[in-house]
């Protein structure tokens, strides 16, 4: 039923984006399509957030599209919001007014308070544009959920988000809309990343304790507060009154998953057209709600055949990754902090694993290998529906300790049909080792990314990045970006090519995004760890990776962020139209300055902060 109400937006989506090159102009709305006033919304938004790149499907065309939508509006949101960079910047080039606008000069575009509140290094803010074709200061946000022990705001959405537009938002300064305390138990706090409705007017996200994880709904203000109007402040935040239902402004919904286990790795995924989420708690159990946004009080199913499921019983580690449902195959992925990928039925799961891989050098009932760091599959597959391999789905898996001899650092591809074992060498590429014969370098893979080639055509021509260690470079060793073309639809390291990211030993990238504006493919990953300075670092993709020039000073390529220890979060990026630009937000992982521009605020002198850097300036 959900899937067939949003099929109008999809059709429309499609026509819209057909319709790009015939729209002469495309600037900042504070009010684009529909009513955001209250009513039914008819407008074409989208929410962007962590599993925006965990489900891809490339080289779609119009009705392709619409096909995969009816599936998960996921493939229809990226695939619109790719196209609309690629049309915007044909319209730029082919418009004399737009050519003779100047190009933004280098700067970061804002650096916004969290007091003691940051996003962890694989989890993620998520991003709400209201309109298809134009963005809005006042509807389209950014949403921070933050690990904090403090009494602040641990959910934070930031407004007027396009300083660097034309015109600027709100004069050019970016502004907390809304600031929530969320905390319903001693202790409790936000460690994964939120989801966002398909019409942006609610978010989904894990309180995790010491013992316990708890699912919140929260309603977010509506319409989302402009200057001088805000919901509350980072440091004075608003407590969202109790709701059984959701359906009411500042309203929060509270359902205790699990009492004995809490949730520090499992993102929620939101089945948008079945109005149900998945999430893992820390001692291996996925479990399903429903309903979610569309009405009703959020619920466990919990039934004597199906669910909860039981995905990890492993000895040392059964910390869940996000799940990644990929609802064309039928299942749901997912891995452990063991080194373990499992698949799960979408329909009668029968309270089991459909079936299970071995992906990192994981506990066998020796000494060798078991729980150690780098061993575990950390970071959520990536689920692939290629029309170059229409055969079957693909499932790309990271470990930064391969169960392959010979190699330590991982990728693995295997087919979403897999079966319970061990997959075979053919599909696992080598992230570098420790002595360069497969011994592990006591650190962690995060999600890799595929290039624009990739998005295309599929596995006919694309590539793989993904960022790893130097081969034989110790323990721990220094970080190293990889680049896979793929041959025959399967991942090689045959022509590769790679370049050192930094001499820092032990660091970890964060998982990697990548966006096509429309004239470069670009790489956008942090890097830091708690010894050394955190880098914002971009590469340009083409044949091969351009290596980012970092220096003691900002390049184009290379921001220094924050100006401490720590690194930053993973990154989301959108298309901003009026600029030309591409938007990435992360937060800070310790308190400190951005390019010695420091968020300061009342409270704290050093903060965490949240960022927006613009591709076009980076600096």
């Amino acid at each position: 039923m959900a899937g067939r109400s949003f099929r109008w937006l999809y059709m429309i989506a499609v026509l819209v984006v057909l319709a790009l090159p015939l729209v002469g102009q495309r600037a900042v709305s504070d009010v684009p399509l529909g009513d955001e006033t209250g009513g039914e919304s008819t407008h074409l938004g989208y929410p962007h957030d962590w599993s925006s790149r965990h489900l891809v499907m490339p080289g779609m065309r119009a009705d392709e599209m619409l096909a995969a939508g009816d599936h998960d509006p996921r493939h229809v949101y990226n695939m619109v919001m790719r196209q609309v960079a690629v049309d915007n910047h044909k319209i730029a080039i082919g418009n004399p007014i737009r050519r003779t606008v100047p190009k933004v000069k280098p700067h970061i575009d804002w650096a916004v308070s969290l007091e003691k509140g940051f996003v962890p290094q694989s989890q993620f803010p998520a991003k709400y544009q209201f309109n298809v074709t134009a963005e809005s200061c006042s509807s389209d946000y950014v949403v921070f959920g933050l690990t904090t022990s403090q009494t602040q705001a641990n959910l934070v959405g930031i407004n007027e988000l396009y300083t660097s537009g034309s015109p600027a938002c709100n004069g050019g300064t970016p502004w907390v809309s809304f600031a929530y305390n969320t905390v319903t138990q001693t202790g409790g706090q936000i460690k994964t990343s939120p989801t966002i409705s398909q019409d942006g007017t609610k978010v989904a996200f894990v309180e995790s304790t010491t013992g316990g994880s708890y699912f919140h709904v929260l309603v977010l203000p509506n319409p989302i507060p402009t200057p001088p109007s805000k919901t509350g402040t980072v440091l004075a935040p608003q407590t969202p009154t109790s709701c059984t239902n959701p359906t009411t402004a500042s309203c929060m919904s509270t359902l205790k998953i699990q009492t004995s286990a809490t949730d520090s790795n499992s993102s929620v995924w939101v089945d948008y057209n079945n109005d149900t989420a998945y999430v893992g708690s820390d001692n291996g159990i996925l479990y399903k709600i429903t309903p979610v946004f569309l009405g009703g009080a959020p619920a466990l199913v919990n039934d004597a055949s199906n669910w909860p499921v039981t995905v990890s019983t492993n000895a040392t580690n059964n910390v869940l990754t996000s799940p990644v449902v990929d609802d064309r195959a039928g299942l749901i992925f997912l891995g452990d902090g063991e080194g373990y990928l499992y698949s799960v039925k979408l329909a009668s799961p029968g309270k089991t694993i459909a079936a299970t891989q071995t992906i990192g050098w994981a506990y066998d009932g020796s000494t060798d290998g078991s729980g150690k760091a780098g061993t575990g599959v950390v970071d959520p597959p990536i689920a692939v529906a290629d029309p170059a391999n229409p055969g079957t789905d693909q499932v790309f898996a990271f470990t930064g300790c391969s169960f392959v001899l010979g190699i330590g650092g991982a990728v693995t591809q295997v087919p979403a049909n897999f079966s319970t074992g061990t997959p075979t060498t053919a599909n696992t590429v080598d992230l570098g080792s420790a002595k360069g014969d497969g011994s592990c370098t006591g650190n962690n893979v995060h999600s890799g990314a595929f290039d624009n080639a990739f998005w295309l055509n599929g596995s006919a021509s694309g590539h793989f990045i993904a960022c790893g260690f130097v081969d034989n470079g110790g323990v721990p060793a220094n970080p190293e970006m990889y680049f896979f073309p793929f041959a025959s639809h399967t991942i090689t390291s045959t022509g590769s090519s790679l370049f050192q990211i930094n001499t820092n030993a032990g660091e970890e990238c964060t998982p990697l995004t990548e966006f096509y504006n429309g004239t470069s493919d670009m790489l956008f990953f942090g890097v830091g760890s708690a010894t050394k300075q955190a880098y914002i670092e971009s590469s340009t993709i083409t044949t091969s990776l351009s290596t980012p020039n970092c220096t003691t000073t900002a390049t184009s390529t290379c921001v220094t962020a924050p100006d401490a220890l720590g690194g930053t979060s993973g990154i989301i990026v959108d298309n901003q139209l009026s600029n030309g630009g591409t938007n990435i937000y992360f937060s800070t992982m310790a308190a400190g300055s951005v390019n010695s521009q420091n968020c300061k605020a009342s409270g704290t002198a050093t903060p965490y902060c949240a960022v927006k850097l613009t591709q076009a300036g980076l600096q």
